[in-house]
């Protein structure tokens, strides 16, 4: 599997998960990389994450309400804890307010996980507080 095929398998999930959300087509970066930015489907259109397919891993921010995620929440995720390396891991960001995750196809992650699927929507909910 590829970083590219593992966006296309994460998009499918989103668009199951969250039919209202709206997954906008993909946006060729000056790097070459492929970026897309699903958004809450409301007046302001705002960015829940932002997922970039990069050559060896597919990286993906997603922003949530400040305390709402816990360390907690991502540890139940089963991911290596903190970016670094060639791993697929998971990060809490230090203002405590985003998560960051990378997967890596030469260390896959069942991203159709009870675990995980309950944790993006948690996250979800979350960033709804924050938005709306």
């Amino acid at each position: 599997m590829t970083s590219n095929e593992l966006r296309k398998s994460f998009v499918s999930l989103l668009k199951k998960e969250f039919p209202s959300v709206k997954i906008p087509p993909d946006k060729i970066l000056k790097s070459s990389k492929i970026r897309v930015s699903p958004v809450v489907n409301n007046k302001r259109n705002k960015r829940w994450m932002q997922i970039d397919v990069n050559e060896n891993h597919l990286s993906i921010s997603m922003d949530h309400l400040r305390g709402d995620i816990s360390e907690r929440d991502i540890q139940s995720l089963g991911l290596q804890l903190g970016l670094n390396g060639n791993k697929s891991a998971v990060q809490l960001e230090d203002n405590d307010d985003a998560v960051k995750l990378s997967l890596f196809p030469n260390d896959p992650y069942d991203i159709s996980n009870k675990d995980f699927i309950e944790f993006l929507h948690k996250h979800y909910n979350s960033y709804l507080r924050r938005v709306l």
